[in-house]
């Protein structure tokens, strides 16, 4: 009874996972850089993030009940638009916040590096740092995660210069001081991760030649898959950013803030300093850095290499040993094979008694050994020439 009193339905359980999947954990950062944790749905979001575009919607919707006036228009406004005018207005809302784009700062979700610029805010998935930033709020995904937290101080920071007024800060709106306490973050995780590999490698790199050992090649290995994930990593911070400078449009679609409070003025495609300014900025950083670990990486090549070169110096030492001992094996075989003739059990005249003799004897040994040496030098003269001996 008391089971059956505590067991969910399979309608409960799937609404349970529907609201789980539906509502997103994230921090909320204000004007004054104050951040509170709270649930939100994705409809909440984009319902946050259409509060920019309802000046234009509402244009939208002015203009098209004059023109449902004006002709006594009962269909729907795409029906009656040219062909034109629809690509344009399909473009205009295509690069608007939609729910697909959530995805990209869903947890849930594997998310490949990008900066992504809608016309009412802003996305950013770099660094496992999940982000959306609205002409007046950021919203932080992801709180549990340790780099998150590590960038709640650094972004607080940055938004909070904009309520002290802040030099610097003055000319930069509220979307820039959130997107620069983010490249900061992320920049400074990159330094931290590069400055525990550099001097580690660096040292192992230095001992290596000197103590070639399989505990130091093994780490030397290691070191080298860790380098490979950090330049990787680099790299995608480095084609985010250069992707945004790219694109003129993507910059212009940035000031938020302006958009928002003056939605009809233009502002000229070439005129974002500020934006390239900054993203410039922080992609030295991170071009210094990459080419860093490039650099790194050639040195392990290098290393590499010269480890392959030490080896193989000793097997042909190696080889060369064994050449000359073969060489000396073979020589006094020689030797044993002139002995074991003397030694056969046959009647030779100079083993008779009367011509026997202790000089004769000697002469014997000197003969057999003089031979030996001689084969030897003849043999060694000889592998030389035929390039068997590389000393």
């Amino acid at each position: 009874m008391m089971q059956k009193k505590f067991q969910k339905s399979p309608n409960s359980i799937r609404s349970s996972l529907l609201v789980r999947r539906t509502e997103l954990v994230c921090l909320e950062f204000d004007i004054k850089g104050i951040c509170i944790l709270r649930r939100i749905s994705r409809a909440e979001l984009l319902r946050e993030a259409r509060i920019s575009m309802k000046e234009d919607l509402d244009r939208l919707q002015v203009l098209h009940n004059s023109l449902a006036s004006e002709k006594n228009l009962n269909k729907p406004l795409l029906k009656t638009m040219n062909e034109k005018d629809k690509q344009r207005l399909l473009q205009f809302f295509r690069g608007s916040l939609q729910s697909r784009d959530i995805r990209q700062v869903d947890p849930a979700f594997s998310a490949k590096p990008a900066l992504w610029v809608r016309h009412n805010a802003i996305l950013v998935s770099l660094e496992q740092i999940r982000a959306v930033i609205l002409y007046n709020k950021l919203f932080l995904f992801d709180p549990d995660n340790p780099k998150v937290q590590r960038a709640v101080k650094i972004i607080s920071e940055r938004l909070g210069k904009i309520v002290e007024r802040d030099i610097d800060m003055t000319s930069m709106p509220y979307e820039f001081c959130a997107l620069e306490g983010i490249l900061v973050n992320v920049c400074m995780s990159l330094e931290k991760d590069f400055a525990s590999l550099e001097p580690t490698i660096l040292e192992n790199l230095d001992d290596l030649p000197t103590r070639l050992t399989s505990r130091q090649l093994e780490e030397l290995r290691s070191f080298k898959q860790r380098l490979s994930q950090f330049s990787a990593r680099s790299q995608d911070v480095q084609r985010v950013l250069q992707e945004v400078l790219e694109e003129d449009e993507n910059m212009i679609n940035m000031y938020l803030t302006e958009k928002k409070f003056h939605p009809k003025q233009f502002r000229n495609p070439v005129e974002h300093d500020e934006i390239e300014i900054l993203s410039e900025s922080y992609l030295q950083v991170v071009d210094h850095l990459t080419n860093r670990a490039e650099l790194l990486d050639n040195a392990i090549d290098d290393t590499e290499d010269l480890v392959t070169i030490r080896l193989d110096t000793i097997r042909n030492r190696i080889l060369f040993v064994e050449l000359t001992l073969n060489i000396i094996a073979l020589a006094f075989g020689a030797g044993s094979l002139v002995v074991g003739m003397f030694g056969m059990n046959l009647g030779i005249p100079v083993f008779k008694e009367e011509l026997s003799s202790q000089s004769y004897f000697f002469l014997c040994v000197f003969v057999i050994l003089g031979s030996i040496i001689s084969l030897y030098w003849w043999l060694f003269i000889w592998c030389k020439e035929k390039g068997l001996y590389s000393t």
